[in-house]
């Protein structure tokens, strides 16, 4: 009889937690910050760093040219689509993209970076979300290895 009771107590907690319960789940958004190996920042358009027009992102089979102006920053915070861009983070750039569907769980979804001497960086997200206890875990690859976030990339 205990388990019954045990078993019912469990089943209705879900369905309690399951329903009603309406989530904003933040985007996902891809920060890369490239450097050399001496750490110095190669987006910085100071450093004379001319490499980085031409780089594109494809995500999805959509390629995605850099936009080296960025986008302006607001107080709102809508969910807006920017795209591939350069932004000034502090005293160092990153290379953007997003925003993402951050309510979605993904599975080595892929971000292609082609550089324009040739070369490529291949990043990959995994995502799972637990809707019980609200908690999103990403796990992010650079070139098949597992890699700390934001993604510094070295040239």
């Amino acid at each position: 009889m205990k388990r019954v009771v045990y078993f019912a107590l469990i089943v209705s907690l879900m369905f309690c937690l399951s329903c009603g319960k309406m989530v904003d789940w933040a985007p996902v958004n891809l920060q890369v910050y490239v450097q050399d190996s001496a750490g110095k920042d190669l987006l910085d358009p100071e450093n004379g760093n001319s490499w980085v027009e031409g780089t594109t992102l494809t995500f999805r089979g959509e390629e995605c040219p850099i936009d080296l102006e960025g986008s302006p920053l607001t107080k709102d915070y809508m969910p807006v689509f920017y795209g591939f861009r350069i932004e000034k983070d502090g005293d160092r750039y990153c290379m953007v993209y997003g925003e993402v569907d951050g309510g979605m769980s993904y599975k080595n979804e892929e971000f292609i970076i082609r550089w324009p001497d040739g070369t490529e960086d291949v990043i990959s997200l995994t995502r799972r979300l637990n809707e019980i206890t609200i908690n999103a875990r990403n796990v992010w690859r650079l070139n098949g290895k597992k890699t700390d976030f934001p993604i510094v990339i070295v040239k």
